[in-house]
């Protein structure tokens, strides 16, 4: 048969001493801007986000200032070079209308050059 036993109950274990959490030191007492309540202090406390993002903000501005004057200088060149091609375009009529036999004709004369009366003449080469 069984036995009847005292049960012995184990001894409790020494409590860990727990490292105890750092709080955040509430502010006490009268605030440095007035009447200003606690929840404005999140701007104090997260300052280097709001300066992040206001440094981001200005280069944001920069790039848009650039692209701006970049696509002004663009249409500028733009309007130069439709002009200057105008120009190329009339300085080549031009040339092709005194390049005309009838133009040079009487130009060269007086260096005694005068229009051939009969066909050139072809030069064969055998080999």
């Amino acid at each position: 048969m069984a036995e009847n036993k005292v049960k012995v109950e184990p001894a409790p274990a020494p409590k860990a001493t727990a490292v105890p959490k750092k709080k955040k030191k509430k502010r006490k007492g009268p605030s440095l801007f007035g009447n200003v309540n606690s929840g404005s202090f999140f701007i104090f406390d997260n300052i280097y986000f709001f300066l992040y993002l206001g440094f981001l903000a200005m280069v944001y501005i920069a790039n848009n200032n650039y692209a701006i004057a970049t696509v002004k200088e663009i249409r500028t060149i733009q309007a130069q070079l439709q002009k200057i091609s105008w120009e190329s375009n009339s300085r080549k009529s031009e040339l092709m209308l005194e390049s005309m036999e009838s133009r040079v004709k009487p130009k060269v004369q007086h260096l005694g050059l005068r229009p051939l009366e009969e066909s050139p003449k072809k030069i064969i080469l055998k080999e």
